[in-house]
């Protein structure tokens, strides 16, 4: 079979996760590939996994060159691929490709004709996968599109995450920069402004391992300071040698966006690093602003070199551009203590400036510099039908010492529309601004908010939170958000009637949505079957419920809806049924080792209406298992066996008492289940085993039609540790 993608893989000192890289490329649900392994004079196992794979797959070639650097592996590899290869892809041997990675931007390329396909990035480390930060703003599929119109395509400078056109490569005689770190972004974005068209995927296409001690990683080293501000300059030269106004401001985005991304990196590290490194940096760092001024006539007294940033960036970079470099150290030694942002401001209002303990200077504050924070710490409905909201709300910098310097109103907005209502607040003491704010110079204790919402005033649909603050003579509109992302939990509440409230997060920011659901299951139990019983809404007449294997898209299991006259309705499931959706194979886990593997097991319930559409259909929030609800209160089957928690609590003795259920729906015996439970530590792993007593009663014993007890326990069994 004639290959339709060459993969070049450098390969340098990297037998612990090689394997993993290449059974990712192997595996690749597109099997037209050719791939070109270049031994970059590695000098461990390496050598060995890549012959063994090049031996035992025809697809894999081995190249053996001596040690020349990451940028000259690849340009060599280019050279032993086949030149007739329409298209052309590289990835680096300690990351993973995802299995359809490659597939997916070769189908978007032969369908849009674009010159290259980039996709989405997870950041993979021994805790586990966690979007890459610089994708964060890739949040949909965008198909020939170009960074010309896109400008935060200048964050995607990786050449791993990528597929080319090899006629669009050849036509620019593209070629990696050899014997210097920092490699792809002298490519790569040039390779975007040369392209007639990019296809964005937001799906992930790649895993980037993060190594400690990994070239990315190198903080204070001077090859690595003087090699990425040598790469942001040859990128910056070839927009600047491209010539005319719209050239001119892309250079001008790009050098912002090496100050703002690839350069901070460095400047925080210069209180850790020694005089050889300070000195480089302040010297290649400083060229690069001179030349910035030269180029952008930016020289005005009243006009910062970088004055489209934050006032605490702007300031940091000014004292680089004048080479003071202990006045600099000043700076980011108040930051370490007090996080970046945080400044005293004088002047008055329309004329603020900051200032920063330590220097002498002060900078000019322009309104985005003194911003509005708004968190949620608790949420709770009342049994008058009410929300209640505790908060608090302030303008960075502006301390909030008595509660005339914090004066609040809530607002809700429709997601729809343009309809914005105010909400009356109390103010209250809220302490813990202050101490979430992780500063020292400021005081918000008086910042706190207290807020009613009434659902019954407000149209179904979605309302944002926010809050409108003022402070020493600014006031600032800010949208509410968690305190942590652990925090943005949702919360469910059925008001009645059908009606349900469910309070969220949208892109970090709190929203109430209301709706009118056509049905609710209110209860089940087991007989012969598990039956769900529950209340139809609006005239609704479901005619099948449709249970779906979460990550399997081909199981599927229907039954028929029983609906009563009296606006009831009730599903039977037979054991039988259970039996198998219990047994059927999990989704195929074909992430990382790192990644830990989903338990499988789970069945989303959708209703099938009168003209055929699927709804999913709500449960109430506090359902045992194994009916459960998920975090937006709609019905899971959940047939894994997972231990579920429904309880826990400190005694006064000072243990936690949990309380729960584990084999749920899984026709488990009441002499069976586990007899320890294991807590792991979600970011150090570390794990704490306990032993736990069952209940003998079980949680869900099962009754035939003549009330005895039948063997085996579709409920579960209960258990109890400390």
């Amino acid at each position: 079979m004639k290959p339709r993608l060459s993969v070049v893989v450098p390969v340098h000192n990297v037998e612990d996760h090689l394997e993993d890289c290449l059974r990712s490329v192997a595996g690749q649900s597109v099997g037209d590939i050719e791939v070109v392994l270049v031994d970059d004079g590695s000098t461990d196992g390496s050598t060995a996994i890549a012959k063994s794979f090049a031996a035992h797959d025809r697809r894999f070639r081995y190249v053996r060159r001596p040690n020349g650097g990451p940028g000259a592996a690849r340009n060599t590899g280019v050279r032993h691929t086949t030149p007739d290869v329409p298209y052309l892809a590289f990835v680096d041997s300690d990351d993973v490709v995802v299995h359809d990675g490659y597939a997916r931007m070769l189908a978007s390329l032969e369908s849009t004709g674009s010159d290259l396909a980039t996709g989405n990035v997870w950041q993979l480390t021994e805790q586990g996968r966690q979007q890459a930060r610089q994708y964060h703003w890739l949040t949909g599929s965008r198909a020939r599109t170009h960074i010309g119109r896109d400008p935060r395509l200048l964050a995607d400078r990786a050449a791993w995450n990528k597929v080319f056109r090899r006629s669009f490569w050849d036509r620019h005689a593209f070629v990696f920069p050899e014997g210097r770190l920092y490699e792809d972004t002298p490519v790569t974005i040039p390779a975007h402004y040369l392209a007639g068209s990019v296809d964005v995927l937001h799906e992930h296409v790649h895993y980037w391992r993060v190594r400690e001690g990994s070239i990315s990683r190198r903080r204070t080293d001077v090859k690595g300071v003087r090699d990425r501000i040598s790469a942001c300059e040859q990128v910056s030269a070839f927009l600047a040698g491209r010539g005319g106004v719209a050239n001119g401001g892309a250079r001008r985005r790009y050098d912002l966006s090496c100050l703002r991304d690839d350069f901070v990196y460095f400047l925080d590290g210069l209180p850790m690093g020694g005089p050889e490194y300070r000195e480089a940096f302040m010297a290649d760092a400083g060229a690069f602003l001179d030349r910035m001024e030269r180029m952008d006539g930016a020289g005005r007294a009243d006009r910062a070199v970088a004055h489209e940033f934050p006032v605490s960036l702007r300031i940091k970079w000014q004292l680089v551009k004048e080479r003071r470099l202990p006045e600099l150290l000043e700076v980011l030694a108040f930051e370490r203590a007090n996080g970046a942002g945080t400044f005293t401001v004088g002047g008055v209002p329309g004329r603020r400036q900051a200032g920063f303990p330590g220097i002498p200077d002060t900078v000019r504050l322009a309104r985005t510099d003194l911003p509005a924070v708004a968190r949620l710490l608790d949420a709770r409905w009342g049994d008058d039908g009410k929300l209640r909201l505790r908060g608090y709300a302030y303008i960075r910098n502006l301390p909030a010492t008595t509660p005339r310097h914090s004066l609040k109103m809530g607002l809700v907005r429709a997601t729809q529309g343009q309809v914005l209502r105010t909400v009356p607040v109390r103010g209250v003491l809220a302490p813990e601004a202050t101490v979430d704010s992780g500063q020292q110079l400021h005081r918000y204790d008086h910042s706190g908010f207290e807020m009613t919402l009434d659902p019954r005033r407000l149209r179904p649909g979605g309302w944002m939170v926010g809050m409108m603050v003022a402070a020493q003579g600014t006031v600032r509109r800010v949208a509410v958000r968690a305190v942590e992302t652990g925090a943005a939990q949702p919360l469910v509440h059925d008001l009645g009637d059908g009606r349900r409230a469910v309070l969220d997060y949208r892109g970090g920011r709190l929203r109430l949505t209301l709706t009118q659901l056509p049905a609710r299951c209110e209860g089940h139990r087991f007989g012969r079957d598990l039956e769900l019983t529950g209340r139809l809404y609006e005239g609704a007449r479901p005619k099948a419920l449709v249970l779906t294997c979460e990550g399997v898209a081909d199981q599927e299991f229907g039954h028929p809806v029983e609906c009563r006259p009296d606006g009831r309705f009730t599903v039977r499931i037979p054991l039988a049924d259970l039996a198998g959706m219990a047994g059927a194979p999990p989704a195929p886990h074909r992430a990382p080792r790192e990644v830990e593997p989903e338990p499988g097991g789970r069945w989303r319930a959708r209703l099938v209406l009168a003209d055929g559409t699927r709804v999913p259909l709500a449960v109430a929030p506090e359902s045992a298992p194994p009916v459960v609800a998920d975090a937006a209160g709609e019905l899971v089957l959940d047939l894994s066996g997972q231990p579920f928690v429904e309880w826990a609590a400190w005694t006064p003795d000072g243990a936690l008492r949990v309380e729960g259920v584990t084999g749920a729906g899984t026709g488990v015996r009441q002499d069976e289940g586990p007899d320890r439970l294991v807590l792991r530590h979600e970011t150090l792993r570390e794990t704490v085993s306990v032993p736990v007593t069952h209940d003998e009663r079980g949680a869900g014993v099962p009754e035939g039609v003549d009330g005895k007890v039948r063997e085996g326990g579709y409920g579960g069994r209960r258990f109890t540790a400390f």
